[in-house]
This record gives structure tokens, C-alpha cells and sequence, in this order.
């Protein structure tokens, strides 16, 4: 508290953080919202002016944030809230603040027993544990004609907790949208998880991301596509741990760079077997239908009949 000669505020304050509790930062910590309701405890009616919120601004355990932006809004139509800087003639406290308005429709305005909530956003909190002390500077007075000549003040204590660990149970339903594409078909991966983690998927080759698909991430989708049977690896690191979730797509018709087969069975097509480029076969080939040539069929042994005789082109 910087200024013991003020006098006390004649509005009740309370606040709460958005998320709640309010944990110091961590890196990539996304921006905390607070909002402080604002009521009317006593039998009488109350014309306020303005009220200006300072947060303490800094690196230590008395910091609630660790740089003044931030913007705010207020819950009763025609309240409007706004940062303020120095030397903008409004009572404020010495040292390192960010310091909001909330200032009244009409130059003043009756606070009924509805109250208002003013919310403070975009806040970015500071990195040490501790208990800041949010300060108010009330004006307001139960008689318009007599308005006081310093403002009411009253400190709102918040508490930096510090920061959990992550359990490994909080990433999780890691999953396709389709279980079976064709090849170059699209495939939407999702999961859930902190957005304060930062997610990589890994796959083989037969995954391509789409154009504007970052990754890592710290959103909680990746898009793209696939040629072939894929294994979708989704890797993030918790408590200096790395840790992995997969999910598989299979492809009805996969495009392969190639293909070898061993064993016994061989290799059966059931269908027409188109080749582009050139076809050797080391050993029999067996043809119970027609074949077709569209050039020059070279051997070095000879085609054989069934009967045991040489074949004749046309």
C-alpha cells in the first residue's frame, strides 16, 4: 500500500482468476483474465465515478504481471475500462504498476445491490510464485453534492501458485477421423490436451502435411495426407519427460516406391496388372489367358505350348 491517508472504499471487492486457481507462468503460458466484482453491501445507494485497479508489475513473488499490456471490459452497459499511464491527472500509486480505469457512464452512476464485474484481460502473469496485492482507488460518495477529496482504497490479495506438473493422463483421445483412405486421401488427426504444451507428430513417408499445417504445434489437430498405411505418432513433452501416443490409417489402394515377394504364394491379381516400364520375370511365367503386346516380347529359351512346341508370333 502506498498511500495510509486514504480513506475506505464504500463498494465491496472480490476477484477471481480465469483459470482458477492462478498459477505463476510457465513458458508459452497463454494470458490470464481476472475479474473483480464490484457490489453494494450496505443499505445505501452509492454514486461512484471511477475506480482504478493497479497491478503490481515486476519478476518478484509481490508481481502480478510481468508486463502492463492488457486491456478490459466491464458487465453493466456504458462502463468502460481502459489501461492508464502516468501523468493522466488520476490519483496512482509510486513504483512499477499496470494501472486500469473503470470509469461510469454519465460522470457518475448509481451502484445498486446488482454490482458490477469489471474484467481485467489479456493479463500476462509473472513467472515467481507468491501473493501479489492488487490495489483499488475508489470515488464514490453517498452524496453527489459532497464528493470525497482522496479516493477510497482497499488491497485485493491474488496468489501465484506454482505451477503443476502435467500428469501424462492429460494428453489423450489421439485419434483419425477416418480409419481407411484411398492413397492422396485426406486424413484430419485430433487430440486433447493443455494448449501449453507443444505437440510433434511423426509419421513415415507416406504422410504429407498440408501447406499450413504447423509442427510442432500447440493447437490440438493436423491435417494432411496419405499414400500408403500409415503410423501417426504423437510425441509432447511433461515433466522433463517425452512421451507418445500412435494412432494407424490404412489405404485401400497404397502407392509404394516398391515391392518385393518372397515365400511360397507368390503374388496373385485378381484384376488387370498394369506395368509402365519393363517386366522381368527370372523364372515361368504362367498365363492361362491371353496375352496382349503392343511391341516386341523377347525371350532368351523359347515360348512353349502346352504340347511341348515352340509358340509363333502373328
Amino acid at each position: 500500500m502506498n498511500a495510509p491517508d486514504l480513506g475506505k472504499p464504500l463498494l465491496d471487492y472480490a476477484l477471481i482468476s480465469e483459470p482458477f486457481p492462478l498459477y505463476a507462468a510457465t513458458a508459452d503460458a497463454p494470458p490470464t483474465t481476472v475479474h473483480i466484482v464490484v457490489s453494494n453491501g450496505g443499505g445505501s445507494t452509492v454514486f461512484c465515478r471511477e475506480i482504478v485497479f493497479s497491478l503490481p508489475h515486476g519478476d518478484l513473488a509481490q508481481s502480478l504481471v510481468d508486463t502492463t499490456s492488457g486491456d478490459g471490459d466491464a458487465s453493466v452497459a456504458g462502463w468502460t475500462v481502459e489501461p492508464l499511464q502516468k501523468g493522466v491527472g488520476i490519483v496512482l500509486p509510486e513504483g512499477d504498476y499496470a494501472n486500469f480505469v473503470a470509469k461510469a457512464p454519465g460522470g457518475s452512476t448509481p451502484v445498486d445491490a446488482s454490482g458490477i464485474t469489471i474484467s481485467l484481460k489479456k493479463l500476462n502473469i509473472s513467472k515467481m510464485p507468491g501473493t501479489a496485492r492488487l490495489e483499488v482507488r475508489e470515488t464514490a460518495t453517498l452524496d453527489t453534492g459532497k464528493w470525497p477529496d482522496s479516493p477510497g482504497f482497499v488491497t485485493l490479495p491474488v496468489t501465484k501458485f506454482p505451477a503443476p506438473l502435467i500428469p501424462v493422463q492429460a494428453v489423450c483421445d489421439f485419434r483419425a477421423d477416418k480409419l481407411e483412405v484411398s492413397s492422396g486421401g485426406a486424413v484430419r488427426l485430433t487430440w486433447n490436451g493443455p494448449s501449453t504444451l507443444s505437440y510433434t507428430i511423426l509419421s513415415g513417408g507416406g504422410a504429407t502435411p498440408a501447406e499450413d499445417q504447423p509442427n510442432p504445434t500447440t493447437g490440438h489437430e493436423w491435417n494432411g495426407t496419405v499414400t500408403r498405411d500409415t503410423t501417426f505418432v504423437l510425441q509432447y513433452v511433461t515433466g522433463a519427460t517425452t512421451h507418445y501416443l500412435t494412432t494407424v490409417v490404412t489405404v485401400d489402394n497404397p502407392t509404394v516406391n516398391g515391392l518385393k515377394v518372397v515365400g511360397d504364394e507368390g503374388l496373385h491379381v485378381t484384376k488387370d496388372a498394369h506395368v509402365d516400364g519393363d517386366l522381368n520375370v527370372g523364372r515361368n511365367a504362367g498365363i492361362t489367358g491371353t496375352l496382349a503386346a503392343t511391341d516386341d516380347i523377347t525371350t532368351h529359351a523359347h515360348f512353349i505350348d502346352p504340347d511341348g512346341r515352340p509358340l509363333r508370333s502373328n
